[in-house]
C-alpha cells in the first residue's frame, strides 16, 4: 500500500505485478485516461491490462509480460498526471492519490515540517526496523532502501561517509538519512552536525535536522543521522530514495587551547 499526492510536476513510478492486480485510486473519478502500451482487452495485444469503468475513482492494472511497461496519463479535474508501469517481483498491491493543497507550496509545506515533527521523523527511522518486525503494516507508508556498496560510500582524505539506510517520508517531503562515519586516520575527526548535506547530481541539500556527536574518534566507526526536507529554495523535492547521493560531512579544526607556562 502507498499514498502520493498528486503533482503534476511529478512522474509516478509503480511497480506492477504478473499475477496480481495493482489498484490506483483516486479522489473523485477521473475525466479522461490517455495509455501507450496498455489495453482494456485481455485479446487485443499489449504489455498491460487495464481495468476501468468510466466514472469510477479507481483502476487496476496488470502486466501481461515479464518484462512490460506502459504509460498511463490520467486526466483529472484539468490536469495531467503521468504514471509510467514496470513489471516487478515486488508490485504495489494499492496505491492511493490524494489531493495535496500543500503541494510546492513553501510556506503550508513550513507550517508542516516543524521541528518537532522533524525530531519524530528521525525517531521513527530509527525504530524502523523494530516496529517493522513487529508491527509491519505501522511503516507501509515509509519508503525505505539500503543502497548498494557501489553508490552508498563517500570517500575523504582520513575518513568515510556510507549511507546504510535512507527513508523517505512523503507527507513532510524529507529524506532521513543514516550514515557509518568511520575514521581509518591516526587523528579524531571534528565535524558541524548542522551542516551535513547530500549532493544529487549538482544540487545540494542541507540538513534540516541532524543527530550526530561532530566527532569520530581515531580508527573508529560512529553513526549519525540527518534529514533533507525540500528544496533549497523551500519547495517541494520529491526526492527518490533511489537517487545516488554523495554526503557532505564539513569538516572543522578544533579549538586550539593556548597553555601558558608557569
Amino acid at each position: 500500500m502507498k499514498q502520493f499526492p498528486l503533482d503534476e510536476r511529478v512522474v509516478y513510478e509503480i511497480p506492477i505485478g504478473t499475477n496480481v492486480p495493482t489498484t490506483l485510486m483516486f479522489p473523485s473519478a477521473p475525466s479522461a485516461l490517455e495509455s501507450a502500451g496498455i489495453t482494456a482487452k485481455p485479446e487485443t495485444p499489449a504489455p498491460v491490462l487495464l481495468s476501468h469503468v468510466p466514472g469510477r475513482h479507481y483502476l487496476s492494472v496488470r502486466a501481461l509480460k515479464p518484462d512490460a511497461q506502459a504509460t498511463l496519463n490520467v486526466i483529472w479535474k484539468n490536469h495531467t498526471y503521468i504514471i509510467r508501469f514496470t513489471a516487478s517481483e515486488k508490485p504495489y498491491g494499492s496505491i492511493t492519490f490524494y489531493e495535496d493543497r500543500l503541494a510546492g507550496r513553501s510556506a503550508a509545506l513550513a507550517k508542516r515540517v516543524t521541528p518537532d515533527a522533524l525530531l519524530g521523523l528521525l525517531d521513527r527511522a530509527k525504530t524502523f526496523r523494530l516496529v517493522h518486525e513487529q508491527y509491519p503494516e505501522a511503516v507501509q507508508q515509509i519508503e525505505h532502501r539500503a543502497p548498494p556498496a557501489a553508490e552508498a560510500v563517500t570517500c575523504y582524505k582520513d575518513f568515510s561517509a556510507t549511507v546504510e539506510e535512507v527513508f523517505r517520508f512523503d507527507p513532510e517531503d524529507t529524506l532521513v538519512f543514516k550514515l557509518k562515519l568511520e575514521n581509518t586516520g591516526d587523528t579524531e575527526v571534528a565535524y558541524q552536525p548542522q551542516s551535513l548535506a547530500a549532493r544529487i547530481g549538482s544540487r545540494v541539500y542541507t540538513a534540516s535536522i541532524s543527530d550526530a556527536s561532530g566527532l569520530i574518534p581515531p580508527h573508529a566507526v560512529t553513526t549519525a543521522y540527518f534529514a533533507i526536507t525540500g528544496t533549497p529554495d523551500g519547495g517541494r523535492a520529491n526526492l527518490s530514495v533511489k537517487n545516488v547521493f554523495n554526503i557532505i560531512v564539513p569538516r572543522v579544526t578544533r579549538d586550539v587551547q593556548l597553555v601558558i607556562p608557569q
